[in-house]
């Protein structure tokens, strides 16, 4: 999240630690998405790489995972050497700065020398301080840019997340966790990334490492939780759980792809034990996913069908059949297919049991679709039910009547037809059974009741 959207919760740890960053202050940064360490030791790049390419053989400049007095640099103003006057002075959003290892007292940098890993990209490294301050010292300049800062934001650990731009090439320093070998203690790359605007290009200031115990940056004031609008937030969170997943991108033994899971090709392994031969296995029902993935084919087998022979002029639904099979069907199956074909945008890791909400859409589906077919409903003629409906509309006086005929089953005397008055009330129809032969059928009169209301 960012830390404007932290700033809305209480007792947030990022905003109750972070500290006003001064010039030469000894800091650590941190890269937000690994969590690693900018870092710099006395060892260099090889001459050459596995690849045949060549490099600087300067300083290296790697990531590390773990806390160490060579994660130190010390920020210092861009015109380092001259009487600038900034001890003690607040770093701003958009300031122009240098970085100096302080536990080699070499000076950050990166050049158009291409990175182990990625050639399109550029070499850090670290130089000494006189080069840095002469015919290099462009190349040792570097702006801080806070995310979503405003100009002249005051830069501050912790919740001062942000980009560190090179000034004169405008690449960004980034990280990412493909080790290095063994010449660099397999520890991680830092490179000049030149997409700039890439997310996973920030850092954050997580220590000051000479801030004395007693210092007035300290003592911290209470602030107020900062409200945010709702919809901005959650439109951010959406964001983020998307590029997080598709972040997701290394292989699974288990994992499986969107097409298998309808069938049922592939499980997940939740738990084994070699000793025992035992295993906890997901696997769904076979039979319940094959039949709802098989009725999911007959719905837009029907709605086919349906669609090419109203274009050739035959009508085999009613109104209210129709109705029922594309808006209350229909919407299963909408929510079937919202939830399983996004699925194929996805570059990330996918398993069985994100198929599960689909699944239960699918049922629905399922559901819906053995009603439509075996169910008998009473035979209404459209005509005549809108010809009620226009007649029982305000200014049509008196009360029209409407007779349909429906077939139903009485116990002992077998097939019976029987009349249904229909009339209007209200806006809806009240239905009576007239029958000469037997005694009314209160369940299919309910029946009737239900489909008639309109």
């Amino acid at each position: 999240m960012s830390p404007e959207f932290q700033e809305t919760l209480s007792d947030n740890v990022m905003h109750s630690q972070a500290v006003d960053i001064n010039y030469y202050d000894s800091i650590t940064l941190r890269h937000k998405d690994t969590k690693t360490y900018l870092h710099s030791h006395t060892e260099v790049y090889p001459l050459r790489y596995d690849d045949g390419r060549i490099s600087s053989q300067g300083q290296q400049v790697t990531g590390y995972p773990f806390n160490d007095t060579n994660n130190q640099w010390q920020i210092l103003p861009h015109n380092y050497g001259a009487d600038d006057n900034a001890l003690g002075q607040n770093v701003h959003n958009g300031d122009v700065v240098k970085l100096l290892h302080t536990g080699t007292n070499m000076m950050l940098l990166t050049h158009d020398v291409a990175s182990p890993y990625h050639p399109t990209n550029q070499e850090f490294t670290a130089i000494p301080l006189d080069v840095a301050a002469g015919e290099r010292h462009n190349e040792t300049l570097f702006v801080i840019q806070i995310e979503n800062g405003k100009p002249g934001q005051p830069f501050k650990s912790h919740s001062g997340q942000f980009t560190l731009i090179h000034y004169p090439s405008k690449v960004a320093m980034w990280t990412h966790t493909t080790a290095l070998p063994e010449w660099a203690f397999k520890q991680a790359e830092i490179n000049g990334n030149k997409n700039a605007q890439q997310t996973s290009n920030i850092w954050y200031v997580d220590e000051i490492a000479n801030l004395e115990s007693d210092s007035p940056r300290l003592i911290r004031e209470e602030k107020k939780v900062r409200h945010v609008p709702f919809l901005k937030k959650y439109f951010e969170l959406q964001r983020a759980m998307f590029y997080h997943n598709n972040a997701l991108t290394s292989e699974h033994p288990y994992a499986s792809q969107p097409f298998q899971w309808p069938f049922l090709l592939r499980g997940v392994s939740f738990w084994t034990q070699d000793s025992t031969r035992q295993q906890i296995y997901f696997l769904g029902n076979p039979i319940g996913y094959w039949i709802a993935s098989a009725l999911l084919a007959v719905y837009a087998g029907i709605v086919g069908a349906d669609q090419l022979s109203l274009r050739r002029g035959i009508d085999a639904l009613d109104k209210i059949t129709r109705s029922r099979f594309y808006n209350s069907t229909g919407f299963f199956f909408l929510c079937w297919a919202l939830h399983y074909f996004p699925f194929y945008l996805m570059g990330r890791q996918l398993f069985l049991h994100h198929y599960l909400p689909a699944h239960l859409a699918s049922c629905l589906v399922s559901g819906a679709l053995v009603e439509f077919i075996f169910n008998v409903e009473p035979v209404v003629d459209d005509a005549e039910v809108n010809r009620a409906i226009e007649g029982n509309k305000p200014g049509n006086s008196g009360k029209q009547k409407m007779y349909i005929t429906t077939p139903t089953r009485n116990e002992r005397s077998g097939q019976d037809s029987r009349e249904v008055e229909l009339v209007p009330t209200r806006g809806r129809f009240q239905a009576t059974y007239m029958s000469m032969n037997s005694p009314v059928n209160e369940e299919h009169a309910h029946d009737i009741r239900g489909l008639i209301e309109l």
